[in-house]
């Protein structure tokens, strides 16, 4: 009889790899899922950012800083509860732009406002300059609770021309600069 020289691994070996590959895969992923989430969040406080940017470059403008000052001022909450009064009203949503046109930026002005629609379509488009070719995209959608999930960029202009810049719903905000909400960390 010949004997064979098997030099592979056998059944058990195998089992004993995958199981112990199986235990590291368990205690690595949610490191994982933390590091991924902590990046994403990260990459909306700097897309926040650099929104507040444009807005300020842009309000350098004179008839863009009276589009988004003039008029008494509205209130919103942040989920913190600090009262944010604001004139303007600014909604980013996320789509591919042409630079200097304005498309994807909506402008609220405060109910007493008395600005000439031109005036407001000069800011959309000085802020749209400012940004470039694409509104940022919200990264991280997870919220507080699972039925305030943000949909788009928003920022309020003060009376005195603050800028604050976060995520929210339409009704529920997420203060991202120049502070980042408790809610979002």
């Amino acid at each position: 009889m010949k004997k064979t020289n098997n030099k592979g691994f056998s059944l058990v070996e195998l089992i004993i790899v995958i199981a112990i590959m199986a235990i590291l895969a368990g205690a690595i992923a949610p490191a994982l899922i933390r590091y991924i989430d902590k990046s994403r969040k990260s990459n909306d406080v700097s897309s926040a950012k650099t929104i507040k940017t444009a807005i300020e470059t842009s309000m350098s403008n004179e008839d863009a800083y009276e589009a988004l000052t003039t008029g008494d001022a509205n209130s919103i909450s942040d989920l913190d509860g600090n009262a944010i009064s604001y004139a303007g009203k600014i909604e980013f949503t996320p789509s591919t732009t042409t630079a200097g046109t304005g498309a994807g930026v909506t402008i609220t002005t405060a109910t007493n406002a008395t600005v000439a629609s031109t005036a407001v379509n000069d800011a959309k488009a000085e802020i749209g300059k400012n940004i470039g070719e694409k509104i940022p995209k919200i990264a991280y959608k997870k919220a507080a609770n699972d039925t305030n999930k943000p949909t788009s960029f928003y920022a309020y202009i003060s009376t005195g021309g603050s800028v604050i810049v976060g995520l929210g719903d339409g009704t529920n905000f997420y203060q991202l600069a120049p502070t980042v909400s408790k809610y979002y960390q």
